[in-house]
């Protein structure tokens, strides 16, 4: 019988660790050509001002496989409700049955929380400490989670357009995380420090300086913009090392690294790897402590799939969850 798992029940069996683990592993079967994971498939409505995305995955390893439908809506802010809406469905491959329906908006922040941190892992320098964050939404939180897994963080800053997201982000962030946690005035206060910096935001344009960036950063660039905005200059793209979660996932929809293509700023080839090529060693991590590197991060399906039945086994072996019939 299929169960249903609430944002509740996700919180209490499956942690920031777990996810880590699940993404970090799914992208090495990925690599060893042991999944079916095609670029998602959207549908915009532009009079609404938002996006559906269709992501179904499988992988061999485990015989899972899923699918979410996610939604972007910038304009939810104004309403009191998260940009991200969205549900996942797990079925047993061999019969198609239904084992799990799960809450989309937490799996998704959690998951890409999980890939920041594993390309931060591999592509931050070791001492890295000071964290930078441009965009208090709700993906902040796992970020900063996730990103204090795997680098000894001792300062984080955070910068909003809205100046009470970012207090409030900053007095919660403090608390869990028993570290100082500032709300700054200025984009440049959140970027000219840090060692690593997550832009997180649903921005049409570009959103810091270049010339900002000192040597040596890493950034994780997580925001959704599309293939026409983005939230980095051309500055920014054009002195990182770049690293993309897919190419054909940011070759469709990376507005980031696309912009500056179509302007003949920056070639596909300028590309230098993606995530599961320096997680197996294909291709080197970090080469210097001076060089810049950027994780180019717009979503992938098989992310959501590992998560999402790591937190399914969890429900299994604890009873959490919720069980129903459709018929």
């Amino acid at each position: 019988m299929p169960i249903l798992l609430s944002r509740d029940n996700l919180k209490k069996i499956i942690t920031v660790t777990d996810a880590i683990q699940a993404v970090e592993e799914g992208f090495r079967h990925y690599k060893g050509d042991h999944c079916d994971v095609p670029v998602r498939k959207e549908m915009r409505l532009d009079e609404n001002q938002g996006i559906f995305l269709f992501m179904p995955a499988f992988m061999k390893p485990g015989n899972v496989f899923g699918t979410k439908i996610v939604s972007v809506f910038p304009n939810n802010l104004q309403r009191g409700l998260s940009t991200i809406q969205g549900v996942y469905m797990l079925n047993d491959p061999t019969t198609g049955e239904l084992l799990a329906l799960m809450d989309g908006i937490f799996l998704t922040s959690l998951r890409t929380g999980a890939a920041s941190a594993i390309a931060t892992k591999y592509l931050a320098r070791k001492d890295a400490a000071m964290l930078g964050i441009v965009g208090s939404g709700g993906q902040a939180a796992f970020q900063a989670a996730a990103i204090c897994k795997v680098r000894p963080i001792r300062e984080i800053y955070v910068y909003d357009t809205n100046s009470q997201n970012a207090r409030e982000f900053s007095e919660t962030a403090s608390r869990d995380l028993k570290l100082p946690v500032t709300a700054v005035d200025s984009v440049h206060e959140a970027v000219a420090s840090a060692d690593i910096l997550v832009t997180a935001t649903t921005a049409k344009e570009p959103v810091l300086d270049g010339n900002d960036v000192k040597p040596g950063t890493h950034i994780n660039a997580v925001g959704y913009q599309g293939p026409t905005s983005r939230e980095l200059d051309t500055i920014t793209v054009k002195k990182a090392r770049i690293i993309v979660d897919t190419y054909e996932g940011c070759m469709t929809e990376a507005g980031d690294l696309l912009v500056p293509i179509q302007q003949g700023e920056l070639s596909k080839d300028d590309i230098y790897a993606d995530l599961g090529e320096i997680i197996c060693g294909h291709k080197k991590g970090r080469i210097d402590d001076a060089e810049i590197t950027l994780f180019e991060s717009v979503g992938f399906a098989l992310e959501d799939l590992v998560t999402a039945s790591a937190a399914y086994q969890k429900a299994r072996e604890t009873g959490v969850g919720l069980e129903f019939k459709l018929d």
